[in-house]
């Protein structure tokens, strides 16, 4: 039986953009597939956002409903955001979460 669908195969990390990418230049990926482990959390006025790392850098995902529990390994589908703020701390390039794996 074979992988049916891209949900699955981004499950795997297959396919998933490295996080250097997308801050370096966010234009160039609309929409963009991550894969790495959750470093940091942060809670804003009821909204949520996690810092997620790979092996080439990191950035803040903002949830789209709650956030996923530090250490764990996710993949998040997203469009890239530019000049975010979380709370005092202004982010270059962050996610804004379409959906988590």
């Amino acid at each position: 039986m074979g992988l049916g669908g891209c949900g699955q195969l981004a499950r795997l990390g297959i396919g998933d953009t490295p996080i250097a990418q997308v801050t370096s230049n966010p234009s160039q990926h609309p929409e963009v597939t991550i894969h790495g482990q959750v470093v940091n959390l942060v809670s804003l006025f009821g909204q949520g956002a996690y810092d997620v790392r790979d092996n080439s850098g990191d950035i803040w995902v903002v949830a789209a409903h709650g956030v996923p529990a530090l250490n764990t390994t996710v993949t998040v589908e997203g469009t890239p955001l530019q000049g975010l703020s979380l709370g005092s701390q202004t982010v270059g390039v962050a996610l804004k979460e379409v959906r988590r794996f």
